[in-house]
């Protein structure tokens, strides 16, 4: 769900934050409140619930929208942000620059967050000082308590926390091993992972607290993450080097671009072994390139009347290089959300290959793209 767009940098919120926020609400409604101003109604401790809610939510937008502005700024591909049921993700498209610049994108996030948090801490002690109602302090006490406990939780040095990430970036300026630096802080990432789903685990069945499960899924997450970066970098290693001719298809299947899908199906698809065609114009003009995926989302009553023009990306939104171009700054451009990660090839303005993510990914798995070594493109 789109909610706001800030110098150019868009947030979106995955369904999972209203789950999270009810959640929060009701903790705060049920608890919080009654705790610090008791003998509140019921109506009005889930309105201010939902207010307190919300602006924890915002709260962690703004973390995430420190790290995705710092980055744009130092020349870092961004997507966007999303928040959603473990709290925000800047979406970084782009490679780090250098160490430096992971180092400051890292820390800018926790930044943030402790100047909210004395923000609210600051509000608190005035509303205090002033002899407000506590129902009126218990707000802002309890959004500085969250973000401190938030700013602590995110420097600890371990992947994909801030801290990790500073500690990453660190390691890489100290020993210059983009690398060794990123298995490090993975394994330490997934060490600490492993302790909070022992914790949840231990938590819950010794107490019966249900709040021991969310230290499992947030282990749980972590876990992950750590391992996807671990692996993301064995494969960047791996594609150092390597040139876009290594990897394209040569001589990519056309189309023409009138024909209906289902005649796309029957004649192209399900004879020939690829995951993208180009279309072309009759004067025989690329105009295209239409994926499976775009092929499979047309309903089966629909084939018949759609032509392969309607589902295709325009060429010139397609990523384009040349074959004695570097494979990893044109996987900067390349985006899911376009093609479906394809590129084109184009030589001497002519188009002569394809570059299609699952080739990757296979050649990566063979082994056939030694790390560092580059072979005649």
């Amino acid at each position: 769900m789109p909610i706001a767009t800030v110098a150019g940098i868009r947030i979106r919120a995955h369904w999972s934050v209203l789950l999270i926020g009810v959640f929060l609400a009701w903790g705060i409604a049920d608890a919080v409140i009654p705790m610090g101003a008791p003998g509140t109604p019921t109506v009005a401790a889930w309105g201010i619930g939902l207010l307190t809610a919300a602006l924890l939510i915002a709260s962690l937008a703004a973390h995430e929208l420190g790290h995705a502005l710092l980055a744009r700024r130092r020349g870092v591909a961004v997507e966007g942000i999303t928040l959603w049921l473990f709290g925000g993700m800047a979406q970084i498209r782009g490679d780090w620059a250098s160490p430096r610049t992971e180092i400051a994108v890292a820390a800018v996030g926790p930044a943030i967050t402790l100047v909210i948090a004395l923000v609210f801490g600051g509000i608190a002690a005035g509303l205090v000082a002033a002899g407000a109602p506590s129902l009126v302090v218990v707000v802002p006490e309890w959004l500085a308590t969250v973000n401190v406990m938030l700013l602590i939780f995110n420097l600890i040095p371990a992947f994909p926390l801030d801290g990790g990430r500073i500690r990453r970036g660190a390691m890489w300026l100290w020993r210059k091993d983009r690398n060794r630096a990123t298995v490090a802080a993975a394994r330490a990432g997934r060490v600490f992972a492993i302790l909070l789903v022992l914790l949840g685990f231990a938590q819950f069945f010794v107490t019966g607290a249900l709040s021991g499960l969310w230290l499992v899924l947030v282990g749980w997450f972590l876990d992950n993450a750590a391992r996807t970066e671990e692996r993301s970098e064995h494969a960047r290693h791996a594609l150092e080097g390597v040139h876009v001719a290594q990897v394209m298809t040569r001589d990519p299947i056309r189309v023409p671009s009138w024909i209906t899908v289902q005649l796309l199906i029957e004649q192209y698809v399900l004879r020939y072994h690829a995951s993208a065609f180009v279309t072309h114009a009759i004067d025989g003009r690329a105009e295209g390139l239409v994926t499976l995926r775009a092929i499979r989302q047309v309903a089966g009553g629909q084939r018949s009347e759609r032509r392969a023009r309607d589902i295709a990306t325009p060429v010139d939104r397609v990523p384009a290089a040349r074959p004695d171009e570097l494979l990893l700054p044109l996987l900067e451009r390349m985006s899911p959300e376009v093609a479906d990660g394809h590129a084109l090839v184009y030589e001497n303005a002519e188009l002569v290959g394809i570059v299609a993510p699952a080739e990757i990914g296979r050649l990566l798995q063979s082994g056939a793209l030694p790390g560092g070594q580059s072979r005649a493109a």
